[in-house]
């Protein structure tokens, strides 16, 4: 079978997205309502995710994940110092005990025969990771890295070689620069623990991509975008006028839809 990997969500507003890998199903946070997740894993043909991966503690990846994983009787993943998070606020209502699983960045685990590795983001959250899914037998390999506030090497390292990449575009600068946020928001957006401008989500595509053979240029969403300090085709002009500059390609370019889910995108054979 496949891999392939489906937005559900992406924004300020609430984020989720779908891989499917091996014969697995996964959800990558779950910030939506149970209702709209539901819609789109049946938009997908999926009638149950296999487990959900939590990259950070924020309303805008959770709102729905204790829903869903009580609807689903899946576990959660989600590293200690977020299920911290979770368990000193009773952010999720109640769950079993076997629903509650711990990742560690940086150390991969196996479900199936797919590996997931969460690794570290620069980010104000309790332990923030993004991650990467991959079939070590065949080498489809699916990056998720949002809410970032640099675009550190050790970032670059866990996405090179994925086919699929689901990057952070939050921002246009001079948009935030010159609107409504509160001073001490746009330094939280701006700073190295806050959000991957489209400029520096660009940079971060040519790091990785430059020097890949044609066969290897990976499928790109960009993702997180801001209602307020972005737009869509400003994310995609800024993005690949980076591209361009460098001289570097890209299989697909996409920015992922704020509220509604987008269509499958499969790797392999």
């Amino acid at each position: 079978m496949q891999a392939r990997f489906g937005t559900i969500a992406s924004g300020s507003s609430g984020n989720c997205v779908y891989a499917g890998l091996g014969g697995s199903h996964f959800l990558i946070d779950a910030g939506i309502s149970g209702k709209k997740i539901a819609a789109g894993l049946e938009r997908f043909g999926v009638a149950k995710p296999d487990g959900i991966f939590v990259t950070h503690e924020h309303g805008d990846h959770i709102r729905g994940l204790g829903i869903a994983a009580r609807r689903y009787h899946v576990p959660i993943y989600a590293t200690p110092l977020t299920w911290r998070y979770f368990l000193r606020h009773k952010t999720l209502g109640p769950l079993p005990e076997h629903l509650m699983c711990q990742v560690e960045p940086n150390v991969p685990i196996n479900i199936g025969n797919v590996t997931i590795t969460p690794f570290e983001i620069s980010h104000d959250a309790a332990q923030p990771v993004g991650y990467t899914l991959e079939l070590p037998a065949t080498g489809e390999k699916i990056a998720v890295a949002t809410d970032l506030g640099e675009a550190t090497p050790d970032i670059i390292r866990h996405i090179k070689g994925a086919q699929i990449i689901y990057i952070e575009s939050n921002h246009d600068v001079e948009m935030l620069r010159n609107g409504k946020y509160h001073p001490q928001l746009k330094a939280r957006v701006l700073s190295r623990r806050g959000h991957l401008s489209n400029a520096a989500a660009g940079v971060l595509l040519v790091e990785v991509c430059e020097g890949l053979a044609e066969s290897h240029l990976p499928h790109v969403f960009l993702a997180h975008l801001s209602e307020e300090n972005n737009r869509p085709m400003l994310a995609f002009d800024t993005v690949q006028r980076v591209l361009d500059g460098n001289a570097v390609r890209v299989k697909s370019l996409a920015v992922a839809e704020r509220d509604y889910p987008g269509e499958l995108v499969f790797i392999g054979r």
